[in-house]
């Protein structure tokens, strides 16, 4: 029996980077449907398949073939490409089969709630940091997601649920943690001046969901988080109220395709 939503957030799978964790986010998707799914961007990490960095393994391909399912069974299905996925963005306004693609997007929720949905790559373009710190900040990021598949792996085998380092470090360096709120400051007050009530994003892989009380009007800052490390969605329920799931649990739909192989 699967989950149904009124509304399903996911963003950054970097589909073709080493660190994308495909099957998981099959296992969730197996359990968890919505009659309108939307696509935030990072969805595939054509800049690592471009770079001869990228990995195409078969879960991968596994997971196409159920997006493309979940697209003919979906009544609404939304993709608003990101920074990894950029080339989509020339698609905007049109279809690619039952999926439309645009720059970003208005959700209105049940309780008549107005969500802007857009990746978030443009947020950090008005923050304030330093350029060698940031590249020794994202080249340690990577790192750790390497260091993470071992971790997790001989977690597996011990059948510990899903651990990520990276998040560990992120909350307690604050040099992290000040880019990581500037982000969010950016995007409440550039959906407040919009006017509108809310926000889902993605691309920082760090998943929240929290009422922004600073400016003018308060604000949902809701981030998706990601498909390598924080393993999580933004939901809809029924009433309009917003959720955050995390699935920590072990890869079903890979295991059991490996076992049939196997027999």
């Amino acid at each position: 029996m699967s989950n149904r939503y009124r509304a399903l957030w996911i963003s950054d799978v970097h589909l073709g980077s080493r660190d994308s964790e495909p099957q998981r986010l099959a296992d969730f998707l197996a359990e968890n449907r919505a009659d309108t799914v939307y696509l935030v961007g990072d969805i595939f990490d054509m800049k690592a398949l471009a770079q001869g960095r990228g990995s195409w393994c078969r879960h991968s391909s596994m997971l196409m073939g159920m997006l493309a399912e979940l697209s003919s069974q979906t009544p609404e299905v939304i993709y608003v490409p990101g920074n990894h996925d950029a080339p989509m963005r020339s698609w905007a306004g049109k279809r690619l089969g039952n999926i439309r693609v645009e720059r970003d997007w208005v959700h209105e929720s049940a309780d008549g709630r107005r969500y802007w949905v857009t990746h978030g790559d443009q947020f950090e373009h008005q923050i304030d940091v330093n350029p060698l710190s940031y590249q020794i900040g994202d080249h340690s990021y990577y790192l750790m997601l390497r260091m993470n598949r071992w971790i997790n792996y001989w977690r597996g085998r011990f059948d510990k649920p899903w651990w990520s380092l990276a998040n560990h470090v992120k909350t307690r360096v604050q040099a992290a943690r000040r880019m990581m709120d500037s982000f969010e400051e950016v995007a409440v007050r550039e959906t407040q001046r919009r006017g509108l009530d809310g926000v889902i994003c993605g691309h920082i892989h760090r998943a929240a969901l929290r009422r922004n009380s600073a400016g003018e009007s308060p604000v949902t800052y809701a981030n998706c988080g990601d498909w390598v490390d924080s393993m999580s969605a933004v939901v809809e329920l029924p009433d309009g109220g917003l959720d955050l799931l995390h699935w920590h649990r072990a890869p079903k739909i890979a295991r059991i395709m490996t076992e049939a192989v196997a027999a």
